[in-house]
């Protein structure tokens, strides 16, 4: 099951393209470069980019899945999620509790996850 966070963080190519993205991650087509990224699965790390490739593989679709944010390149997601940090850093001065806030900041049809 793949749900979307309410505010996606999103580089200006993704922008334009999401309604497409998110079909075609939905069918499992192939999306060259794109990469997703979601809350951490596990509770030490704060982020999982995930290349689009792995949604191809219908197992990995039907898991549970939050995405937070959609870059075109790995690159460019390695960009969006500094972006995010620094984001975070200037409103609270500090990355101690990184992945709580971002977690404060996420919500799925209008109520927090």
């Amino acid at each position: 099951m793949i749900r979307y966070a309410d505010r996606l963080f999103l580089t200006e190519k993704t922008k334009k393209d999401i309604d497409k993205i998110k079909f075609k991650l939905l069918t499992g087509r192939g999306m060259v470069g794109v990469t997703f990224i979601e809350l951490s699965s596990n509770e030490k790390d704060v982020f999982d980019l995930i290349p689009a490739a792995m949604f191809k593989q219908k197992n990995f679709r039907k898991r549970k899945h939050f995405i937070i944010g959609v870059a075109e390149s790995p690159g460019e997601c390695y960009a969006l999620v500094r972006d995010i940090v620094m984001e975070l850093y200037e409103k609270k001065g500090s990355v101690k509790n990184l992945r709580q806030e971002v977690k404060m900041r996420l919500t799925f049809r209008g109520k927090r996850i």
